[in-house]
């Protein structure tokens, strides 16, 4: 059981960091498996994580910065016709991605709802976007 919560919490930090590690390769399910000195199953694991994020009462079904970023396009034509351009909906999302990112590092990020968040970073992502479109 030790071993399958360490690697849960192992799991759920390298998702919450990006899902890499330098060089910024990509880490597999099997991976993770092949760390315990016992047999874990695909389904132990993922129970696993399951059971640790529930007992830090974590929302797994919660808003996500991606999930407001999906809204707001939806939800705003404006935002549609300022940015609809070819890769401009992208910039603005990786700009917004980079400052969210940077923005776990810091620990006022906790005084403020992932939706202002969220908001601000695709501000400063549209502006980033135009102001590269139009160099």
């Amino acid at each position: 059981v030790y071993w399958d919560v360490a690697l849960a919490c192992l799991t759920i930090s390298i998702k919450f960091h990006r899902d890499v590690l330098f060089p910024l390769s990509v880490i597999y399910a099997h991976e993770f498996l092949c760390l315990a000195p016992h047999e874990v199953e695909f389904e132990d694991l993922e129970n696993a994580q399951r059971d640790v994020l529930e007992a830090l009462a974590y929302q797994v079904g919660s808003a996500t910065p991606g999930a407001f970023m999906a809204e707001l396009w939806l939800a705003l034509p404006t935002l549609r016709r300022l940015v609809g351009f070819d890769g401009g909906w992208e910039r603005v999302q990786e700009h917004a991605w980079e400052v969210l990112c940077e923005a776990l590092q810091q620990n006022e990020v906790l005084s403020y709802p992932i939706s202002l968040l969220t908001a601000a970073a695709v501000i400063g992502g549209i502006l980033e976007a135009l102001v590269q479109r139009y160099k």
